[in-house]
């Protein structure tokens, strides 16, 4: 099933959504349907990406879209955000993230993001991950953009999922994209 599908993503053209994704081709199934949406869309994409999906994604790209629409997505390594500077270094992912719309904004002021949210220990440090998705919240909702905050929901607590939609608009599954019941702006 095709949870991204035209008429979804030719209405949403902002906000912030919470994918807790869990079948590895389903994400990838709908992460082509976010970049398809926004090459529709005349938007510059920034989509950051785990080490073990970037070549997967690439060579889909390389098979779907010519050299000029490929040169409207800007796919990042995940490690230089989230790993980099320790476990989930909330400044630097910050910094990291405003650094690369910047560059980005000089191209096209419309974009999307698409970030695959990751840490290297067991258990992630909630208010770290609150903090910065609330900070993200701001940013986005401030630029007007429509940005997609995945995460391995095997790896997410029912607390930390609980937490996660709060602070996000829009919550995407596997199949389903609807508005978050808890959101709190």
């Amino acid at each position: 099933m095709e949870v991204l599908n035209d008429v979804k993503l030719g209405t949403l053209q902002k906000g912030h959504i919470f994918y807790p994704f869990q079948q590895e081709e389903a994400y990838i199934r709908n992460l082509m349907l976010f970049i398809r949406a926004g090459l529709e869309n005349n938007q510059h994409m920034l989509i950051i990406e785990s080490m073990r999906n970037i070549t997967k994604v690439k060579h889909r790209m390389n098979r779907l879209y010519t050299e000029e629409q490929l040169s409207s997505i800007s796919l990042v390594d995940n490690f230089d955000y989230y790993f980099l500077n320790g476990d989930f270094n909330t400044q630097h992912i910050l910094n990291a993230f405003q650094k690369d719309l910047s560059v980005i904004k000089k191209l096209n002021s419309s974009i999307r993001t698409w970030g695959h949210v990751e840490w290297i220990s067991k258990e992630p440090n909630a208010h770290l991950i609150k903090e910065f998705e609330s900070i993200a919240d701001d940013y986005v909702l401030q630029e007007g953009m429509l940005s997609v905050c995945a995460y391995p929901g095997h790896s997410l607590s029912s607390t930390l999922t609980e937490t996660l939609e709060m602070v996000h608009q829009y919550v995407l599954t596997d199949e389903d994209l609807r508005l978050s019941m808890t959101y709190r702006r």
